[in-house]
């Protein structure tokens, strides 16, 4: 069966459990909206982070290149959740990521006399940004507890930058479609954990090296998978301030393509990103 239409199936059946289960929980009782968790769903802010990738390339036979070290970074983010025209919290959200370091590369060089072993440095920069809409549902408990059934959309890219003698530039993109559930917990009326699970579609990526004047072209890929889970914490300092924090744990594959120049290939990768964030935030 092909891995896309596994993954789509999975991330349809998260979205329609996490509404089956969300309105099962809002039937318990009259609608009540949860005020802790809402201001924490509208509010702005900003974060430093740091991104820890690692990145595995797919070669039969090998050698294949390897990538992995951290970036520092910044985020942004906004959300907004509300009664409009009769829905019930609303929720709207938008953030965008951005990190750039130096990470270690670990692959070969072919040259005439074969492929030659070589380590450096790769120069990466990263972006993604990510759209969301969905409805918030109360869940009946002691504590207030809600779950946010979402649709998501999104772009990630990576600029490969390969340092030294060797260095070549490669650029990669990808757009990403999906769904997710967030779920939130009120400790106390100022104090919010969080738990974010996204399933997401990888469609319509490419990667352009920038070898040989352009003649290798671009390679476009097929649609793969791409998982986020994240765990978060948010706290109203005073007022409207708060501070949050989260730790996240994204997955994806790109599944390579054929470039222009016959034999030419880029490969089947993998990457895995631990990510963790610090910031403040605005209630409004």
């Amino acid at each position: 069966m092909n891995k896309g239409n596994i993954f789509g199936k999975v991330s349809i059946a998260v979205a329609v459990a996490a509404w089956g289960f969300a309105g099962a929980a809002e039937a318990q009782a009259e609608h009540f909206v949860p005020s802790a968790i809402v201001a924490a769903n509208n509010e702005v802010g900003i974060a430093i982070t740091g991104n820890l990738t690692n990145y595995q390339e797919h070669v039969t036979p090998g050698p294949a290149d390897t990538e992995s070290g951290w970036q520092p970074g910044f985020a942004v983010k906004g959300s907004y959740m509300g009664n409009v025209y009769g829905i019930h919290n609303l929720y709207a959200a938008v953030h965008y990521a951005r990190s750039s370091g130096n990470i270690g590369y670990h692959g070969v060089v072919q040259t005439a006399r074969g492929n030659v072993p070589y380590n450096g440095t790769d120069s990466a920069t990263f972006n993604r940004v990510m759209g969301r809409v969905g409805m918030g549902f109360r869940i009946t408990c002691p504590h207030e507890m809600m779950i946010t059934p979402y649709v998501a959309g999104g772009y990630q890219a990576w600029n490969r930058n390969l340092q030294g003698p060797f260095g070549y530039q490669e650029n990669y993109s990808a757009g990403l479609v999906g769904a997710g559930a967030l779920f939130q917990y009120a400790v106390t009326p100022r104090f919010l954990v969080s738990g974010d699970t996204e399933i997401l579609a990888v469609i319509g990526g490419g990667v352009t090296p920038h070898i040989l004047n352009g003649e290798l072209g671009s390679a476009s890929f097929g649609t793969s998978a791409e998982e986020k889970m994240t765990l978060g914490v948010d706290y109203r300092i005073t007022g409207p301030l708060h501070a949050y924090s989260d730790v996240s744990l994204t997955h994806f594959n790109y599944t390579g393509g054929p470039l222009s120049i016959p034999g030419a290939r880029e490969p089947l990768s993998s990457t895995n990103q631990f990510g963790m964030s610090l910031g403040l935030a605005y209630q409004f």
